[in-house]
């Protein structure tokens, strides 16, 4: 069972020659939720191949402060066969996100992973950073291209799977998902040049 550490952020600006690791299409559902545990069914296409995985996410005996900044949950995470994923799939209690996710190195062998959204959530750009530990995640000095960060409660992908089109719209503001829109077409752009 892994602890996962997480923090997440808005994006200002694309930097100046950006590496992109790896681009994933996810599609995801929640199948379980009661409070403190969550189980997450998700398919993940990359570079041709697809991975269907099954997520069980619970707070254990973690305590998180009021501000929910950092977000933290243990995880466990197994692959299992497509026809599992599909019949697992008709239990879902939420709605199905979609995204593309592009997995960016920064420094001390960190990674950023750019969610851009799609369908019912299209507009939103966020960007996660996943550390070894606790001391890391409060130390990270976060590069000027990463923006406010967004916490958890708001904007937790629980929360969007939860939500329709209009309370979407309710949470952010129209210059956010205006300037997301601006930075998502430059990243289409650079995965159409690159990939």
């Amino acid at each position: 069972m892994n602890k996962e550490i997480e923090r997440k952020y808005a994006i200002k600006y694309l930097p100046e020659g950006i590496k992109i690791e790896a681009v994933k299409k996810i599609e995801q559902v929640f199948i379980y939720h009661d409070g403190n545990t969550l189980i997450r069914l998700r398919k993940i296409e990359e570079n041709q191949t697809v991975n269907y995985r099954y997520t069980v996410k619970t707070k254990g005996d973690i305590e998180n402060d009021n501000s929910y900044q950092i977000g933290q949950r243990y995880e466990i995470e197994s692959n299992i066969t497509k026809e599992y994923y599909e019949k697992l799939l008709p239990r879902k209690i939420s709605n199905k996100i979609t995204k593309t996710r592009m997995v960016v190195p920064i420094q001390n062998k960190l990674k950023v992973e750019i969610d851009i959204y799609d369908d019912y959530l299209e507009g939103l750009l966020t960007a996660e950073v996943e550390f070894p530990n606790e001391e890391a995640a409060n130390e990270f000095e976060k590069p000027d291209w990463l923006g406010e960060e967004l916490g958890y409660q708001k904007l937790s992908n629980r929360a969007l799977a939860e939500m329709n089109r209009e309370q979407f719209k309710n949470k952010v503001s129209k210059e956010w998902i205006q300037q997301n829109k601006i930075i998502i077409e430059e990243l289409n752009q650079f995965i159409k040049k690159c990939y």
